[in-house]
């Protein structure tokens, strides 16, 4: 296999985002240990008293902008179009050659910063203790 300078800037970008999911993953942890923890200090509770749990089917991470993730999944499809060389589905979208030489090798761009700005959209919620409902 070919290493490019595009599959090195693509993998660097999706090696960002899963370290990015399990920062986030890793802060989740702490903010339920930190809740169990108030939790266990509230007055008139046991301490063996069950956390609340959340909803079977609950999603771990949360999405910061539903527009934005359309964005980035747009122009990461951008970018493969770019990949084949202004085609999809067999269908050639730009007839031009001197465009397509010209942009196609800049495919990589797109895809990498599609998925980094996928990365900044999700997030995590933070438990809420019983004294901020």
């Amino acid at each position: 296999m070919k290493f490019s300078l595009g599959l090195i800037v693509v993998v660097i970008s999706m090696l960002f985002f899963y370290v990015r999911i399990a920062i986030l993953r890793g802060r989740k942890k702490k903010y339920e240990r930190e809740y169990a923890l108030k939790r266990r200090k509230v007055h008139g509770r046991s301490k063996g008293a069950a956390l609340p749990q959340p909803a079977p089917g609950t999603p771990p991470f949360g999405v910061n902008s539903w527009f934005l993730v359309v964005i980035s999944i747009l122009v990461m499809i951008a970018g493969m179009i770019m990949y084949n060389r202004m085609s999809i589905f067999g269908i050639r979208l730009i007839n031009d050659e001197t465009i397509i030489n010209t942009y196609s090798a800049f495919w990589y761009i797109p895809v990498a910063l599609g998925v980094i700005a996928l990365a900044f959209c999700i997030t995590i919620d933070k438990p809420k203790f019983d004294e901020d409902e």
